[in-house]
C-alpha cells in the first residue's frame, strides 16, 4: 500500500474507532456535558464564555449543558463578581463524584477493547494517540471569540 493509501485507511481507522467509542459510551453518558463539567472541575470557578472557548463550542451549547449540571446538583452558578452581566461556574462535590465515575465507566469501556493486548502493543497504541493529541491540538487551536452566556445564577 502506498504512503497515500495507508495515511487514508489511518484516518478510516480513527473515524471507525471514534464512531464506535462514542456509541458505547454515549449510551451511558454524554461526552460533551462530560467535557464542559471537566472544564469546570479543572479550571473552576470559569466562566462561561471560557468553557466555549476552549472547548470550541457555541455559547448556547455551553448554556444548555450547564443548565442541565445545575439542575443535576452537578455545578453552582453565581454572578462574577468582576461583572455582574455574566456568571462564575464551579463543580460541585457531587460534580466531582459524578465526573470520576462516568471517566471510569469511560475507561472501562477502552479498557476492555484492549484487555488481551500485550504491554507493547499497549505502549505503542498510547504514544500514537499521544502523538496524534497534541498534533491535533497544535493544528486547531480555537479561532472563534468566546461569546458570552446570557444566564444567570438561580
Amino acid at each position: 500500500m502506498s504512503e497515500r493509501n495507508d495515511r487514508v485507511a489511518l484516518a478510516m481507522a480513527m473515524l471507525d474507532l471514534v464512531d464506535t467509542g462514542h456509541r458505547r459510551i454515549s449510551k451511558t453518558l454524554d461526552l460533551v456535558r462530560l467535557k464542559v463539567l471537566a472544564t469546570v472541575a479543572v479550571r473552576g470557578p470559569v466562566r462561561p464564555g471560557e468553557i466555549a472557548f476552549e472547548l470550541n463550542l457555541t455559547a448556547p451549547t455551553v448554556s444548555r449543558h450547564l443548565a442541565a449540571l445545575e439542575d443535576d446538583g452537578q455545578v453552582t452558578l453565581t454572578v462574577d463578581p468582576a461583572d455582574g452581566r455574566t456568571f462564575l461556574v464551579a463543580p460541585t462535590a457531587e460534580g466531582r463524584r459524578a465526573l470520576k465515575e462516568s471517566v471510569a465507566a469511560g475507561a472501562a469501556v477502552f479498557t476492555d477493547a484492549f484487555a488481551k493486548w500485550t504491554d507493547a502493543q499497549v505502549e505503542t497504541a498510547l504514544h500514537s494517540i499521544n502523538l496524534l493529541n497534541a498534533t491535533w491540538t497544535s493544528n486547531h487551536t480555537p479561532t472563534r471569540t468566546a461569546r458570552k452566556s446570557r444566564r444567570r445564577s438561580r
